[in-house]
């Protein structure tokens, strides 16, 4: 296929039309597969919740999605990455990051063994008052992974980080709370012998709004020993980092097709 003269850029009708195109004669999927040169550069990062052998809602996805996701990743050249890479290293231009929220004990028995048929590493951020526990901020109480699972986890590749220590709000805590919820986080993994990352998945993806609070809040966050900080925000993250604790995620939610999952991975959200 003959796209156009190298340094000029692709009128808007021209793209139109190879969408018309393809969309037409190979189908939705096939778009993504054979228009790679659309994705955007930078770093994505997937965040899911629970895994199941069957998508029950939003928030779990099914062993069979997981898996086309992450070899269809694989396909297209993304680079799966860790947060030990995002510290201490460069990261090419179409890094993925792959993280699950709360430590739910389903993804020790449906997600890891997809992550390592795979060879793809994860980030697991762990509510860590709910260890081996239930996780009482669901409606629905779910089992949490206990140290043994977790220790398991990360002998197998998978690194953990902190997820607060009592799942609460940030954004409704001061920094006085914070900082003792995040110095429960990080004790706790200490006394169990746990390694861990030195970063944080916001619960519920909150923290203060403004830009006076952020700040002071970030500083809170930086005395308190971390280093990198995830939200939700379902945009893609543009290279070099512009703040280590501002990192956007892609939400992966069980209802969605597949093709609304590479849309939301190529271009992440416009708007």
């Amino acid at each position: 296929m003959i796209f156009w003269d190298e340094g000029a850029l692709p009128s808007s009708d021209y793209v139109i039309g190879l969408w018309v195109y393809f969309i037409v004669n190979r189908g939705v999927v096939e778009v993504f597969n054979r228009m790679r040169w659309l994705f955007r550069r930078g770093l994505r990062v997937l965040m899911y919740h629970q895994v199941a052998s069957a998508a029950e809602s939003e928030h779990v996805v099914s062993v069979a999605q997981l898996e086309q996701q992450l070899r269809w990743l694989r396909e297209q050249k993304f680079h799966f990455v860790t947060l030990h890479q995002m510290l201490h290293q460069s990261l090419p231009a179409r890094a993925v990051l792959v993280s699950f929220d709360d430590a739910y004990a389903s993804m020790f028995e449906f997600a890891q063994p997809v992550l390592r048929a795979c060879d793809v590493p994860a980030v697991v951020f762990v509510p860590t008052a709910f260890i081996g526990q239930t996780s009482a901020w669901d409606h629905d109480a779910r089992p949490v992974m206990d140290a043994a699972q977790l220790r398991i986890l990360a002998a197998n590749g998978c690194e953990l980080a902190i997820h607060s220590h009592r799942h609460e709000n940030y954004a409704d805590l001061s920094a006085t709370q914070v900082t003792a919820d995040l110095h429960a986080a990080f004790a706790t993994l200490q006394r169990l012998a746990l390694p861990f990352v030195p970063a944080l998945a916001y619960p519920f993806g909150a923290r203060p709004r403004g830009a006076r609070a952020r700040s002071a809040f970030q500083a809170t966050l930086r005395q308190c020993g971390v280093r990198l900080a995830l939200r939700i925000g379902n945009r893609l993250n543009s290279l070099p980092l512009a703040n280590p604790l501002e990192i956007q995620r892609l939400s992966v939610r069980g209802d969605e097709t597949f093709p609304q999952f590479q849309r939301k991975i190529a271009w992440g959200k416009l708007f």
